[in-house]
């Protein structure tokens, strides 16, 4: 009787301690900010490479393999920005945090970043979040990154060496020059490194075009664990074809989703729109003139969530922010039936940008 009482009062303090880190330490986590200091600056064509430190030489929050965190600035016309950008380093160390960021051509943060970011700079950023972390395994591990896509790629290449495992990372670029990391990528130890060129250079004798399911599979087979950071349409095809060859564990970090090719009405406050040709329902809703608050559109500011009356919806990208109840993150969905919402409205609707940084989702063929 008196350890069936103990099994019980432990399983009471494991559900309290469960739901309290879930509703209340989690969402005053993701809250907090971080100042940190640009100590160091490199160009590489369309890329800009980061490092920030504690301005107090204090180590850093750790960081797992995978994780991404927050940037806040102004854009150029001084309004608040704030985007995901993943981690790209060693995270067994906490010294710093290193970024690479591409410019887009109507990046609000990049734009800015690129235009006035200097060396001694104080910068503002969230504790590291994500869900897209390397399981840990002794199962071969091929890695698969598109352009930018190799900044998780490159943690999770350090922790898997860490774990003794066989480790291909696939690299899929337009030109040599594009390749991120190239020459670190090149020195790990039991790194085994394939470069993919859409426009090799004359004499190129490594891989020309773009990969294919069945490369990927003749490099670890079937029992492998599959990660991808790249376009959607490219991911998604990988992924499709790799579960027709029998790869059992394929997870995926996605740019965005692909767009709905399913017309389903949607209504929020009373206005309509259509799913049909939007990647997520926030995008539709946009798309309708109806100014909901957002930012970064990849699941990480949190702005965009709404409440679901009635309907349902599909999970496209998993939300770095927790929900609660009815509520959900507009980016992060698109409808597989009708769909209602309630949302607060603001009265001035932000400029759009692509999102530079990875946001998690993982997919799981069983």
């Amino acid at each position: 009787m008196i350890a069936l009482t103990f099994a019980l009062l432990l399983l009471t303090l494991f559900l309290f301690g469960r739901g309290y880190w879930q509703h209340i330490a989690l969402p005053k986590l993701q809250n907090q900010r971080l100042k940190l200091q640009l100590v160091r600056v490199k160009h590489q064509g369309q890329y800009l490479k980061l490092w920030l430190q504690h301005p107090d030489g204090l180590l850093l929050p750790k960081a797992k393999a995978g994780q991404h965190i927050l940037l806040y600035g102004k854009d150029l016309q001084g309004k608040p920005v704030s985007r995901a950008y993943s981690l790209a380093q060693d995270c067994s160390q906490q010294r710093y945090y290193q970024l690479v960021i591409k410019a887009e051509t109507q990046g609000r943060l990049s734009q800015a970043l690129f235009a006035h970011l200097k060396v001694g700079d104080l910068v503002e950023s969230s504790y590291p979040r994500g869900h897209f972390l390397l399981n840990r395994s002794r199962k071969p591990l091929v890695l698969v990154a598109g352009g930018v896509g190799i900044t998780p790629m490159l943690a999770m290449a350090y922790a898997a060496i860490r774990q003794q495992r066989q480790v291909f990372l696939v690299y899929q670029a337009r030109r040599l020059e594009d390749i991120i990391f190239y020459p670190l990528l090149r020195r790990l130890p039991r790194l085994q490194l394939r470069i993919a060129l859409t426009q090799p250079p004359e004499g190129w004798q490594g891989f020309k075009g773009r990969i294919d399911a069945g490369y990927l599979y003749k490099l670890a087979g079937p029992q492998a664990q599959y990660y991808f950071c790249a376009s959607a349409k490219m991911v998604e095809q990988l992924i499709y074809d790799l579960g027709i060859l029998g790869a059992q564990n394929c997870y995926a970090e996605l740019f965005s989703a692909s767009a709905s090719e399913q017309s389903f009405p949607i209504e929020i406050n009373g206005v309509f729109a259509d799913s049909q040709g939007h990647k997520s329902v926030l995008d539709a809703i946009l798309a309708a003139r109806v100014p909901l608050n957002y930012d970064c559109k990849g699941g990480s500011c949190g702005l965009c969530k709404v409440q679901v009356v009635k309907g349902e919806y599909q999970q496209v990208l998993e939300p770095s922010m927790s929900c609660g109840g009815d509520e959900v993150l507009a980016c992060c969905i698109q409808p597989t039936s009708a769909l209602v919402l309630s949302a607060e409205i603001e009265a001035e609707k932000p400029s759009s940008e692509p999102s530079s940084g990875l946001i998690a989702v993982t997919t799981t063929h069983t």
